[in-house]
């Protein structure tokens, strides 16, 4: 730079001509503009207008996002679809293997644990934040159950609705018991909901129901843990899963009827039969070959399953019997059995192939497939206790009306007392067996799921006032007033805006083509949040089963919670965007990019020296 200019000492001199004195300062202002001096103070004022430093910036965490990004992709992989911990470097170094920058950090299989259990606590807050701004009623679920590890762990659920929307099931915690008193559990389950979010005000104003199965500990009446819940939060409305109700109500049939106690432990035997010996097996499904029939599996009857796998079971020896006897037939004639053996068969097949049985089996798979399939409606999830109710009562028409019309099966099974042959297979009568009474046991199951599902005093009340949300019952010519009672006391017991909800109602006895989720979304939405089976927590059983096999028999009730709560929560892989998941973890923790931490080294597998020249050509 000039020295004039780095003085301040810039003039045009003495010269008496203006013009002359123009042409100094422009030479010297030409001289200034050719100096590096210049160059350089233009092209910074040059990149502060296009904000380069700041773009620099923004593409630097970027890039650092980025990889952070896609290893939170590959922890939430791993949850989503019950995948080992350990797999999580396994899928960095096939990431990096493929082109793709993942950092040098968060490649571990406690990286992993890490995040996953980061993911499930924002996503945790999210969803309770969504339902404490809308205040949305509150159903809570709970199960017990063990794990493979022989710990008790207690699946809580809750039914809620989100953003204004239907109500649904969400999965909330597995929280480990110490004992399986009415007390921890109720400390327990109270610990959980707090440490979720919920706090105790909003419970008692909008926790309305709560729903286990039939367990003295959780619905005895005087210390069980409904009532102790009630004491607390005096909204609560208790209710017994109808799926266990109807287990109880088909085990109440057994007591009664003798003979089914025999029917059972026939059925009982062919499974045993079949499960235990992998040999007798492939023999059925030969025979089922050469019959061309399809082999089915057999399964025990009227155990603690519910009435759907037994209805499988019983399906399965209806369309299996022609191979049955046929098996039976060719094991009691084959010579190199022992005579103990033959015997045994022998006895099999002259029961299986008896009039007696046949009907007793017709008769079972007719009422067995009703309560299949009233069992798996009330399993739905968006099974109502109006459409429930509703479930019930046709079923128990349909059983009574098997006096007057016999069903499918049983209609087939009448013919036989002329040509004594079923399904190709000669029949011969057995004295000895002691068969059902139909009629006998028709009453019984009617009469059990009357008792079970439907006479309730405690319930009734609350029932009988939810089913003036039925607009279908409704008499012709309603009053403009009709359900006005109905719907205040509703409205009183659980806290609901009672002048929207009569207004509501008046609108739709005015015009019963509206929607009543439109004119009366409070109560509609109250209807909806009420569970009416435990189903939900049994699927979640099914899942921590999944995830908690022999060889993750270590895995703790924490990240076994984790896992299950993205696994059944979470959106499917390609819908889930780890952004905001990113930002928070990155307030406590380092990104994937960090330099401080020393790189990941990955696991050096033991080389197989002797296939080395395998490997060269492939």
């Amino acid at each position: 730079m000039a020295k004039e200019w780095t003085n301040c000492q810039i003039d045009s001199g003495d010269n008496p001509k203006k013009i002359t004195r123009l042409a100094i300062l422009r030479n010297k202002i030409k001289k200034h503009s050719s100096s590096k001096a210049h160059t350089t103070a233009f092209n910074v004022a040059t990149e502060k207008e296009t904000n380069s430093l700041i773009k620099n910036f923004e593409d630097t965490e970027n890039k650092i996002n980025k990889s952070t990004h896609l290893v939170f992709r590959t922890a939430y992989y791993i949850a989503k679809y019950n995948r080992p911990f350990d797999d999580h470097i396994k899928l960095i170094e096939l990431q990096k293997l493929n082109g793709l920058k993942v950092g040098n950090t968060l490649h571990s299989r406690l990286s992993s644990t890490n995040i996953i259990d980061h993911i499930s606590s924002m996503m945790k807050r999210k969803i309770v934040s969504n339902i404490l701004e809308t205040e949305a009623k509150l159903s809570v679920l709970i199960d017990e159950s063990t794990t493979i590890s022989t710990l008790s762990g207690m699946v809580v659920y809750i039914r809620a609705a989100i953003s204004c929307e239907d109500p649904i099931f969400i999965f909330l915690d597995l929280v480990e018991l110490s004992n399986q008193t009415a007390e921890n559990i109720v400390q327990q389950l109270i610990k959980c909901l707090h440490h979720a979010g919920f706090n105790d005000q909003y419970l008692r104003e909008n926790w309305v129901s709560f729903v286990s199965d039939g367990a003295s500990v959780l619905l005895g009446k005087r210390n069980g843990v409904a009532k102790r819940l009630k004491d607390l939060y005096p909204l609560i409305f208790s209710w017994h899963c109808l799926n266990h109700r109807l287990e109880l109500a088909v085990h109440d049939s057994i007591k009664d009827i003798g003979a089914l106690n025999h029917f059972k432990s026939f059925i009982d035997s062919l499974y045993v039969l079949y499960n235990a010996s992998p040999k007798n097996q492939n023999e059925l499904r030969n025979v089922c070959n050469e019959l061309d029939i399809l082999f089915l599996k057999l399964g025990r009857v009227l155990d603690v399953r519910w009435v759907a796998s037994s209805w499988r079971a019983i399906n399965a020896v209806w369309k299996t019997f022609p191979a049955l006897c046929n098996h039976f037939c060719n094991a009691a004639n084959d010579s190199t059995k022992d005579s103990k053996t033959r015997n045994k068969y022998l006895g099999l097949k002259k029961r299986l192939a008896s009039p007696e049985f046949v009907s007793d089996l017709g008769l079972m798979c007719d009422c067995l497939q009703e309560l299949s399939i009233l069992s798996n409606q009330l399993q739905e999830r968006t099974t109502t206790l109006i459409q429930g109710q509703k479930h019930i009562q046709r079923t128990i028409r349909i059983i009574e009306s098997f006096k007057v019309t016999p069903g499918e099966h049983m209609s087939e099974v009448s013919k036989l007392k002329e040509v004594m042959v079923f399904k190709n297979i000669q029949l011969s009568t057995n004295t000895k067996l002691i068969t059902i009474n139909p009629k006998q046991f028709i009453s019984s199951i009617t009469n059990n799921l009357k008792h079970r599902l439907l006479e309730n005093s405690n319930e009734e009340t609350i029932i009988q006032d939810l089913l003036i949300m039925d607009i279908s019952i409704w008499p012709e010519n309603t009053n403009i007033r009709h359900g006005e009672n109905e719907m205040k006391r509703i409205c009183k017991r659980f806290l609901l805006n009672e002048q929207n909800a009569i207004n509501g109602l008046r609108q739709l006895t005015e015009d019963n083509t509206l929607l009543p989720k439109k004119v009366m979304p409070e109560v509609y939405n109250l209807c909806k949040t009420f569970p009416i089976s435990t189903a939900e927590c049994e699927r979640g059983f099914s899942l921590m089963n999944n995830i908690c096999t022999k060889l993750r028999a270590r895995l703790t009730i924490v990240n076994i919670a984790n896992l299950m709560f993205i696994n059944i929560n979470g959106p499917p892989l390609d819908n889930w965007n780890p952004e905001y998941y990113v930002k928070t973890w990155l307030v406590h923790h380092r990104t994937a990019e960090d330099s401080r931490t020393k790189p990941n080294q990955p696991n050096k597998h033991k080389v197989q020296e002797e296939k080395i020249s395998l490997w060269k050509i492939l």
